[in-house]
């Protein structure tokens, strides 16, 4: 609270006390009083004045830093009302009653708000394990009539069964992406039987695509979660599908390790992204001309991959040259059991 601002505010006050002043005069002068004893009171009254502004000014000015004060060092700011410190003041007791009332509602649509979300993940969630149990089944359905005839019909549904549960893993990942932490399972992985997987789990779409898949690494370990991180490696896979080329696509996976930390790299040899979209590609909804040139995109996938690399404590980077190819970095955490490794190495 600054003086000037102070002084705006008690203007009429001051004011008040001028015409106050200018009748004293007139009635002083008029019971013929001298115009140095006149003069006498007015500066006293002007001292007087000057100095109970002056101290009324210091004794708010330090109520309102320490408000302000408690404000920045609360958790939950909404809670002010009920901590703020008491006062003598009936103004100041009439604002506090009035924020309290607006903090209570402010709180209650909160909490409905977070029961209505609350409820919808809930639902999200016990749609998406609804709809993929007939999926799994219609997947083994297809797998066992492949194994008695080849017929690229049932290759073809197939693949199309995968791409229904990698779009309805997508919504289920979206709606547990702010609760990560409460479906947690960080352990030692080796990064290398977790590339496999995913390469796995994405087959039948590289096949399709008739793209090569070169993974170029040795067992490494991390620290990460297993589901989310595959989850991760699933969505980079699908786009370097996506923007593949029409013939010879390609996909090398390497890692690079070093003192404290390891680094995944996915490249393709695709279509790569143009430089003035670089920069927006982790954006929500963010499609990009090649998602809008027939490769059919939502904008969701490398946003969910940017959101889950950030609660699980990855880097994720991208460098790409249009037209000639694509780079996903991936930068995982430095873990315990290589904080471990280092210490045993530097004791021996």
């Amino acid at each position: 609270m600054r003086f000037g601002a102070y002084i705006k505010d008690k203007m009429g006050w001051i004011l008040l006390n001028g015409m106050g002043m200018l009748l004293l005069f007139a009635f002083l002068l008029a019971m013929g009083n001298s115009l140095s004893a006149i003069a006498l009171i007015f500066l006293a009254w002007g001292v007087i004045l000057a100095g109970g502004l002056i101290v009324q000014f210091q004794s708010r000015k330090k109520y309102f830093d320490r408000m302000e004060s408690m404000i920045e060092e609360m958790d939950q700011p909404l809670l002010f009302a009920e901590l703020m410190e008491p006062s003598w003041r009936l103004e100041d007791r009439l604002y506090r009653e009035l924020l309290r009332r607006s903090n209570k509602a402010v709180l209650e649509e909160i909490r409905r708000k977070e029961d209505e979300q609350r409820e919808y993940k809930e639902f999200i969630e016990s749609w998406v394990h609804e709809v993929k149990n007939p999926i799994t089944a219609m997947e083994l359905l297809c797998e066992n009539i492949e194994h008695e005839r080849e017929q690229p019909q049932i290759r073809r549904m197939r693949l199309e069964l995968s791409k229904v549960e990698g779009q309805v893993d997508k919504v289920l990942y979206y709606a547990r992406m702010e609760q990560v932490w409460k479906d947690y399972l960080i352990a030692r992985t080796d990064l290398r039987k977790l590339v496999l997987r995913a390469v796995q789990k994405n087959r039948l779409a590289f096949q399709d695509r008739k793209m090569q898949v070169k993974i170029e690494m040795e067992s490494c370990f991390v620290s990460t979660d297993e589901k989310w991180a595959l989850f991760i490696l699933d969505q980079i896979f699908s786009n370097c599908i996506k923007y593949s080329r029409d013939e010879n696509g390609c996909v090398r996976i390497f890692s690079e390790t070093g003192k404290n930390k390891v680094k995944l790299c996915v490249e393709d040899n695709g279509i790569g992204i143009r430089p003035e979209e670089l920069g927006r590609v982790f954006e929500k909804g963010f499609c990009g001309t090649n998602g809008r040139s027939g490769r059919y995109s939502t904008g969701i996938g490398l946003y969910l991959t940017k959101k889950l690399c950030d609660r699980l404590g990855m880097v994720i980077r991208i460098e790409s040259e249009y037209g000639q190819y694509t780079r996903v970095w991936l930068q995982f955490p430095e873990s315990d059991f290589q904080k471990i490794g280092r210490e045993k190495t530097f004791q021996n």
